[in-house]
């Protein structure tokens, strides 16, 4: 697993990286926007087909879960045909089926376009990361990283309000008609500007042998390292945590300390917005601030102090704010250090099938988290809502710290010296 330092041969110009981050983030809001296009539309579209929001349910789940395990085996494939044709495909197949449920008349083509959706979903990750890694420079990398991820959960936070807007204003199939047609056209401008958007350029030949591509083999052995095997335990760890937190704390703290439904609401959109604003300073101390295990360890800490006290002792008004979006802060902080982590210890032109597969763990946390936390509450102990919480990125933060431990110990370049 060796990488020569953080250099990036097919870095772009600099008048071409606004471009390859634009087009980048635009791509991956998209990613997140039509993941929450439904859910605001379930009561019509369940007196449309007279359906179970059960059955909903499994359109959603559909979508999701194969979107997340998929980005796995599609890591392969951005490294064998290029980052920027599996995206492109993608991108494509994601807002034509959006567009297309807008005309469907059952649910199981409905059901189907999920399907096919999900797959389109998968590949964002892996192709975006590999072509931010190919296309940016070292010493602005952790700020392209950091607006990736900040994009996705803009996309995020933005469909459910545009969503109901466009039904309340049409109806719900003109919504997302319009949305599919939007993101049509923000892929005609990724493929009409495709130029910009490098992948990372293979290990160069030893003097008189050729160059060839990595063999599957040796692509499957790097996915059981140590290291890359501890990265995909912290994203599991931390998917578990985020996604608890975010699904259950405003019933926890109704249960816990008595608070009102919108009181308790504020202080889990504080807690968001403590991550949106994380996530952008996190990319300008990852691009100056080098030791990203200090930072990581740091930000992780703080997210864990703060998810505990809610548990510990009663928050409400100004303290529940500031308390909750502290927990987001940190949470927020530590993702673009980790990216860079991940990237220091990934051989080049191998990102792709690394950054998919260790995002696979994000997409399996967050699908124990609702589980897991559901039973806390249904026990009648919201105060483990918050504590058990704070056990997960704790364990997280151990993954993060034996992950880039192991990668010293493997000898990788970009990750010698001081783990810190």
């Amino acid at each position: 697993m060796a990488r020569a330092a953080l250099e990036v041969p097919n870095a772009a110009p600099a008048s071409d990286e606004r471009w390859v981050v634009g087009l980048i983030g635009a791509g991956h809001f998209f990613s997140h926007f039509y993941l929450l296009t439904l859910p605001p539309l379930f009561p019509l579209l369940k007196a449309e087909f007279g359906v179970s929001y059960i059955e909903l349910g499994l359109a959603m789940t559909a979508y999701n879960l194969l979107g997340g395990v998929l980005q796995a085996p599609v890591g392969f494939l951005v490294d064998r045909f290029g980052p920027r044709r599996i995206l492109l495909w993608g991108l494509g197949l994601n807002a034509v089926c959006i567009l297309l449920m807008g005309f469907t008349e059952t649910y199981s083509m409905l059901l189907v376009l999920a399907v096919v959706a999900g797959l389109g979903n998968s590949v964002f990750h892996p192709a975006d990361y590999a072509i931010l890694s190919g296309s940016i420079a070292a010493e602005r990398l952790g700020r392209a990283f950091s607006i990736h991820t900040f994009s996705g959960f803009l996309g995020g936070a933005c469909a459910p309000v545009t969503m109901l807007a466009l039904a309340q204003w049409t109806d719900w199939r003109t919504a997302l008609i319009a949305v599919g047609l939007v993101g049509v056209a923000v892929w005609a401008l990724v493929a009409l500007r495709r130029d910009v958007l490098k992948g990372e350029a293979p290990p160069p030949a030893k003097d008189g042998e050729a160059a060839s591509p990595p063999k599957a083999a040796a692509g499957l052995g790097l996915l059981v390292t140590p290291s890359v095997l501890l990265f995909l335990l912290f994203f599991i760890f931390y998917g578990m945590a985020s996604g608890g937190i975010t699904a259950f704390t405003v019933s926890a703290l109704i249960n816990l300390n008595g608070l009102g439904f919108e009181e308790a609401s504020a202080a889990l959109t504080a807690y968001l917005f403590g991550i949106v604003g994380g996530i952008l300073l996190g990319g300008v101390i990852a691009d100056r601030f080098q030791r990203h295990l200090l930072t990581a360890t740091g930000s992780l800490s703080l997210a864990a102090l703060a998810m505990v006290l809610p548990a510990l002792m009663p928050v409400s008004g100004i303290l529940v704010l500031a308390v909750m979006g502290v927990a987001g802060l940190g949470m927020g902080l530590v993702l673009p250090s980790r990216d860079l982590m991940i990237r220091s210890m990934t051989p080049a032109g191998e990102s792709g099938k690394v950054f998919g597969f260790i995002f696979v763990g994000y997409a399996i946390g967050n699908s124990i988290a609702p589980v897991l936390f559901g039973w806390f509450l249904d026990g009648g102990r919201p105060s483990l809502v918050f504590t058990g919480a704070c056990v997960l990125v704790l364990a997280s933060l151990l993954a993060v710290v034996a992950g880039r431990y192991a990668a010293v110990r493997n000898g990788v370049p970009g990750a010698t010296g001081s783990p810190g």
